[in-house]
């Protein structure tokens, strides 16, 4: 079996099992956001050590939420993706910058 692991903005690893085409995100920080298309928002990992799965259609959460456009802390979720990977960008390359800017276009969009 071969996992790949990359470490994403906020505190959170991917972990990606070539075999299987499971990707797994697990929180290394006290809590996280992150937009994971698959779950259809933003993903708030509640606890250090929370996972979010996607297998194929499949999805699964343990200590995470999923917040959607319109939930309270959407918008505040949002703004914290993007300063996370703005410090994430300045760490580790300006790879992330096209990121950086579809998430500021969908926050200004709310």
């Amino acid at each position: 079996m071969t996992v790949t692991v990359t470490r994403k903005p906020g505190g959170v690893t991917q972990l990606f099992n070539t075999e299987t085409g499971r990707v797994s995100y697990k929180c290394k920080a006290d809590s996280a956001y992150m937009l994971i298309e698959a779950f259809g928002g933003i993903v708030k990992f509640n606890k250090k050590g929370a996972m979010a799965t996607v297998t194929g259609h499949i999805t699964s959460l343990d200590s995470c939420d999923v917040l959607k456009k319109g939930h309270p802390e959407y918008k505040d979720a949002l703004s914290s993706i993007i300063s996370s990977h703005k410090e994430f960008a300045k760490q580790v390359s300006e790879f992330y910058q096209n990121e950086i800017n579809d998430l500021e276009n969908k926050l200004s969009g709310l």
